[in-house]
């Protein structure tokens, strides 16, 4: 009799950790949100490649950015090397969820990265707010990895590194 209770303990054991370990693995999968959102930018155009609809644009801190922009960008032709542009960009970002209990990191001074608390999730849309109280929305790739943060989950908002080519959508 103990020897079956044994082995139905020691079995009882075995699922438990494997549950367990399915848990984890879920929590370290749900611990990332990946997304897209827009983002303003500007800068002052390096070059315009008419035929391939890429702009250059070297921003307020010296860097290069390319920008693929729509073929409805009129004028494309007659956009010169030194001109001021400004426009919208849809980058991707990455939301990792912080843990409640622990200090949230210190983002590096280049402006890739951000605390945020999630404000509102609307099916695959999540509004964040920042520290400073700026707004920031978010698109999902997965209705279902949005779901998994609720209002008040503070969350490190990683954006794609500024300047790698075909980083940017539209220059206007």
């Amino acid at each position: 009799m103990k020897t079956k209770a044994r082995k139905a303990l020691g079995s009882f054991r075995s699922a438990l950790i494997a549950a367990a370990s399915s848990m984890v693995m879920t929590g370290a999968f749900a611990a990332t949100i990946d997304g897209t959102t827009a983002v303003r930018v500007g800068g002052r155009v390096q070059s315009v490649d008419v035929n391939t609809h890429q702009v250059t644009v070297i921003n307020a801190q010296g860097r290069t950015e390319a920008f693929q922009v729509g073929s409805d960008v009129p004028n494309l032709d007659k956009l010169k090397a030194g001109t001021k542009v400004v426009g919208t960009s849809h980058r991707a970002v990455r939301l990792t969820v912080l843990d409640s209990s622990s200090l949230a990191p210190v983002p590096p001074a280049d402006g890739n990265q951000v605390v945020a608390s999630v404000a509102r999730v609307d099916g695959s849309v999540m509004t964040l707010k920042d520290t400073q109280g700026a707004v920031l929305t978010v698109q999902a790739n997965s209705p279902n990895a949005a779901a998994t943060a609720i209002p008040g989950t503070r969350v490190l908002v990683d954006l794609v590194e500024l300047g790698s080519p075909g980083s940017g959508k539209a220059v206007r």
